[in-house]
């Protein structure tokens, strides 16, 4: 919404109470007022009590109170040093001090001429307090109010802030303003802020909308620095083409790159809503090339069951991303989706088609392999929770996708694949036993001239691969209990449980090694892939299985809160038979059991939380991951976060981030992500956040590794006005992401000067 969506005072705040106060004050005395419906469903209930040094009268004329004139009423008070009412005029008059009080707003002026049925007169010399319901203050003052008719005011030389009196730190002024609730549409010219006495923007006029409705107009400019563009400076404008329609015209100066013109487009219908975003940069300075991203995204409910989507993106270069953003979300993306999906929803079944092909992203110092592209995929999939009103389960999910490689240097062709299986649910309230049957069935139609050619994973087996046809029953049995008891520590009431699980799987063994593998590999070990029956993710390798897994998890409750103190698990898998399916170039798994898996954690006080966990070689004796991080949260604005990552070969980082006081309304913020193998900067953030009640100003510097060996750096400087608006770029998404608990002073800071 454009910068000036903010009028200076509350809707009809002003003009509404005044009218009403006075309206229900004549209506106390003698004199017959003209019949208003909208002033009397104005006026607030309850009696309405008239003081003055001098009350006079004449009937069906006038009414005169001099001298300390007060009118109020349970909800508002209206104080001036003379007041008339003609009512042949239907006018009111009021001069001297003129203050009105309603709740906590209130409202002075030197002079008041109102004709109560029109709405046309003017108050002179207005200066205004008011207060939400939840706390926020502003404050302004007008040269001369105008009541311009029913619901139209015209002010003139005036001004606007949240700061309370005293504080003038910044201000909003204009020469003339005029907010049409009718039409809602509100406009000012000649608009300057000023903060800390010095002019920071200023536009000639301006235009917007007094309600939730959208405004063309710009939108608050916004400017940085970074190493890869420098100095930056974007503003943009919006174009409400349509309740349904909008648009954003986004120019970019950016000092070592040139100007990027960048657009967005969106509609949002009944049945279908999307948005088209283009960006160009005509002749990048430093790459030498003109550089351009492209995005539509579409989707589409034709009607109760069949709905669709579309979704294209692509950039001009490998790049792109790296060089002219500074968003993690972006700089770290490699591939861009170009797809296209229909879906059908048939109540306990369900079908689907996608064709998806990629953009791939290259970094020239660590190149990847190119996904396959899937066109198209078919996809059913269904399920009975009582099959023939019994308990039994019956599910089902198949797909056929046709693998197609983009450079041509992979196998390619064609797989179907189902797995209809039964389960039989047992349950108690303390012990739960489901056994399951079910069955893997797969095909693979291979282009005779790829059959040589290597698969996702590694080179061709000797023959290559060939045309094949899997069958494979799959059983499973899971089984769990959950016992409690009552536990007294410390002089603390508890509650224990003790949830031991076992997970049996078995599958006879199939050939698979002429089998392709498109989308499949290994899965990280993990507590949620114990409980697995297939090892491998995807569907190109199923695992032959004799196997158990035993977990056990037991929990501290607290007995008050029912807040888990601590959790302590513990799970390994164990192989009655040696696997022997595995991926293309690895060896299958000879020992007789996986690593061990253990895991702590929990809020082990009202501020602290901390977690931890390994995976432990039980053959070798080695360490394979282990992590330890925990929290610390003090109240809002109080949060320390460290963690330690460590995976043997490829992972060890430690990452610590804060945001903390420093001083009264100054907080400092920071984040290292190191790591130690490598010896680099994974991301590091620096910044600080000063909040002055009515205005908060925030800086951040930011450097981030974009590709194996290029970094970024981007500096964030943000003036929020409260109640008003924000200049410059926005650090709020970055803060969120890199420092977990943050939460932005303006929300929860209780000094007594804080405005909106």
């Amino acid at each position: 919404m454009p910068l000036s969506a903010a009028p200076p005072c509350k809707r009809l705040l002003l003009p509404l109470c005044l009218v009403a106060a006075c309206v229900e004050a004549f209506a106390a005395s003698p004199v017959a007022l003209k019949a208003d419906a909208r002033l009397a469903s104005a006026a607030p209930a309850g009696p309405t009590q008239v003081e003055a040094d001098r009350l006079e009268g004449h009937a069906e004329r006038d009414l005169v109170a001099e001298g300390r004139v007060i009118l109020s009423n349970p909800r508002e008070r209206i104080e001036a040093d003379w007041l008339r009412y003609d009512q042949i005029e239907d006018e009111a008059r009021a001069r001297g001090k003129v203050v009105f009080i309603r709740d906590r707003d209130r409202v002075e002026g030197s002079e008041l001429r109102l004709k109560l049925s029109d709405r046309l007169g003017e108050m002179r010399d207005v200066s205004f307090q008011l207060h939400s319901d939840d706390g926020k203050y502003a404050r302004g003052a007008t040269d001369r109010l105008e009541f311009a008719g029913r619901d139209v005011y015209r002010m003139e030389r005036a001004s606007y802030t949240t700061c309370r009196p005293g504080d003038d730190d910044w201000y909003l002024r204009t020469d003339s303003l005029e907010l049409d609730y009718v039409a809602s549409l509100g406009s000012a010219r000649k608009v300057s802020i000023e903060y800390l006495g010095t002019p920071i923007l200023y536009a000639p006029w301006m235009d917007f909308a007094l309600d939730d409705r959208r405004k063309s107009g710009f939108l608050t400019p916004a400017y940085g620095v970074s190493n890869e563009r420098g100095l930056e400076l974007i503003a943009p404008w919006y174009w409400n083409i349509a309740p349904n329609r909008d648009a954003t015209i986004t120019p970019r100066l950016m000092t070592r790159r040139g100007l990027q013109l960048g657009g967005e487009f969106r509609y949002l219908e009944p049945d279908y809503g999307g948005d088209v975003s283009v960006e160009l940069l005509p002749g990048d300075a430093v790459a030498k090339r003109t550089r351009y991203r492209g995005l539509l995204r579409h989707r589409h409910r034709f009607d109760a069951r069949w709905s669709g989507d579309i979704e294209y993106e692509t950039v001009s270069d490998d790049l792109y991303f790296a060089e002219l953003s500074n968003l993690v979300n972006q700089t770290s993306r490699v591939n861009l989706p170009r797809q296209g999906s229909l879906h059908y929803d048939g109540g306990w079944w369900r079908a689907s088609g996608l064709v998806q092909r990629y953009q791939t992203l290259q970094d020239p110092k660590a190149p990847i392999v190119e996904p396959y592209h899937r066109v198209p995929r078919l996809t059913l999939s269904a399920s009975q929770p009582r099959l023939m009103d019994r308990d039994m389960r019956f599910d089902f999910a198949g797909e056929f996708t046709y693998f197609d490689h983009q450079a041509g240097t992979r196998v390619q062709g064609g797989r179907l694949y189902a797995y209809p299986s039964l389960s039989f649910p047992m349950r108690t309230a303390y012990a739960s036993v489901t056994p399951r049957l079910g069955w893997h069935l797969s095909r693979y139609v291979l282009e005779d001239d790829t059959r040589g050619l290597a698969d996702s994973l590694a080179v061709a087996p000797a023959g290559g691969f060939e045309d094949a046809n899997l069958s494979l029953p799959v059983f499973s049995l899971d089984s769990s209990l959950f016992l409690e008891r009552d536990l007294h520590f410390r002089g603390r009431d508890f509650i224990q449980t003790l949830e031991p699980r076992l997970f049996y799987v078995y599958a006879p063994y199939r050939e698979q090694s002429r089998i392709p593998v498109f989308d499949s590999g290994d899965s990280d070990l993990s507590f949620d892939q114990l409980f697995t029956e297939n090892n491998f993710n995807g569907v190109d390798r199923f695992n032959d299985a004799n196997q158990l897994t035993l977990a056990l998890t037991s929990r501290f409750l607290d007995h008050d809160t029912g807040v888990e103190r601590l959790q302590v698990t513990f799970g390994q898998r164990y192989y009655f038979s040696t696997p022997r399916v595995a991926l293309p170039g690895q060896k299958p798994r000879e020992s007789k059991a996986t690593d061990l898996l253990a895991q702590i954690g929990g809020q082990v006080t009202p501020r602290l939380r901390f977690g931890a966990g390994v995976q432990y070689d039980t053959d070798s004796g080695d360490l394979v991951k282990a992590n330890l991080g925990g929290g610390w949260r003090d109240g809002p604005g109080r949060a320390i976060n460290a963690d330690y990552r460590y995976t043997r070969d490829s992972v060890d980082q430690i990452d610590v981030s804060f945001q903390w006081p420093l001083a009264p309304n100054w907080y400092g913020l920071g984040r290292l992500n190191y790591s130690i193998r490598d010896r680099s900067l994974v991301e590091g953030l620096a910044g600080f956040e000063y909040n002055a009640g009515c205005w908060t100003l925030r800086g951040v510097l930011q450097r981030l590794a974009t590709t194996e060996n290029k970094d970024t750096s981007a500096f964030f400087l943000q003036l929020e006005l409260r109640g008003l608006t924000k200049l410059g770029p926005n650090p709020h998404d970055v803060l969120k992401r890199s420092i977990s608990g943050y939460v932005q002073s303006s929300e929860f800071i209780q000094d007594p000067r804080n405005g909106f």
